[in-house]
């Protein structure tokens, strides 16, 4: 009999930080993935502690991060352009960095997130549902039709910016629902389109992703805080098809190039590897995501109301 449980996923684990259940079915919750950390006689699959892992992804990830925005890796935006930045990203960390999700393969992929069809419903406390993303034998296929829209759109280049906001949320929103690689999904992500808005004419202001306190956000409302809606827009879409709340967010986050005016004080028009950050939180290890108790929007409103607290909840392993 055919086991109820993807073995390819359970192969990205340490084997001995996988507990089972007395049905025979595995918990990943205090698994460990492999990794190149430490790898070693004692540790041939890396360190086997989840917390010191991703405080050393964290670290390296974004040095790296740094490096492809003062050196960007030429390419055409494809798959393989995609896959290399990924690479990039986490070839200290992964043995599988640049390499397509090998699982699950013959289902989705899911994510526990904000209903966010509920909240604009005006739906209270917000919940989680599972949002499913595509399943890895559908990947290469996928993410090559979605990638290749750019090459199809010359780039994205001599667009005026509502076109070039239509089409870069379009792209960014279908890629993401791929899911190509199993971590670092949002991080390559980020190299990547900012890559293309620069060689497009725009500029991609990952300052306006920073964590911000709402006292600071009253005295100057250009700073920060687009990090739990960027969360949020993906999941919409996931759910309904929506794309406004993500196109909202990129539209307050990219300026033409040649615009002499800042988005905020702030900016210094560099990579501030905090925003990137903190775009990534509740991503940690592919189960984190960051819901909480946000009010509904308004009707005619596509963006979310961060006025209230929220808070950080795992992701059930596939």
């Amino acid at each position: 009999m055919a086991p109820h449980y993807s073995r390819e996923w359970l192969d990205y684990f340490i084997p001995d930080t996988v507990d089972w259940h007395p049905d025979g079915m595995p918990d990943t919750s205090r698994a460990v993935m492999k990794s190149l950390v430490l790898r070693s006689d004692k540790w041939p699959h890396g360190i086997p502690d989840a917390d010191l892992l991703h405080r050393a992804e964290g670290v390296i990830s974004y040095m790296r991060m740094q490096e492809l925005a003062d050196d960007p890796i030429p390419g055409r935006f494809d798959l393989p352009h995609f896959q290399r930045i990924h690479h990039h990203l986490f070839q200290d960390i992964y043995p599988w960095a640049g390499q397509l999700r090998t699982a699950p393969w013959d289902w989705p992929m899911v994510k526990m997130g904000p209903d966010v069809a509920a909240v604009r419903a005006g739906g209270r406390p917000v919940t989680e549902i599972p949002h499913s993303y595509f399943k890895a034998r559908e990947i290469p296929e996928a993410s090559t039709l979605v990638l290749g829209r750019i090459a199809a759109k010359d780039n994205l280049r001599g667009l005026n910016l509502d076109t070039f906001l239509d089409e870069l949320t379009k792209v960014w929103l279908r890629i993401n629902y791929v899911h190509p690689f199993r971590e670092g999904n949002t991080r390559t992500q980020f190299a990547f389109f900012r890559q293309l808005c620069t060689e497009a004419g725009y500029t991609l202001h990952t300052d306006r992703f920073i964590a911000v306190k709402k006292a600071d956000l009253a005295h100057n409302p250009l700073l920060g805080d687009l990090r739990e809606q960027f969360v949020w827009g993906r999941f919409e879409y996931m759910q309904t098809g929506d794309t406004r709340l993500m196109r909202k967010v990129l539209d307050m986050a990219i300026t033409d190039a040649t615009d002499p005016i800042p988005v905020g004080p702030i900016i210094d028009h560099g990579v501030d590897l905090r925003a990137i950050a903190a775009a990534t939180l509740g991503h940690r290890d592919s189960h984190q995501v960051r819901t909480g108790g946000i009010p509904a929007p308004k009707a005619d409103d596509p963006c979310v109301d961060l006025s209230r607290p929220h808070h950080s909840s795992r992701e059930p392993d596939v």
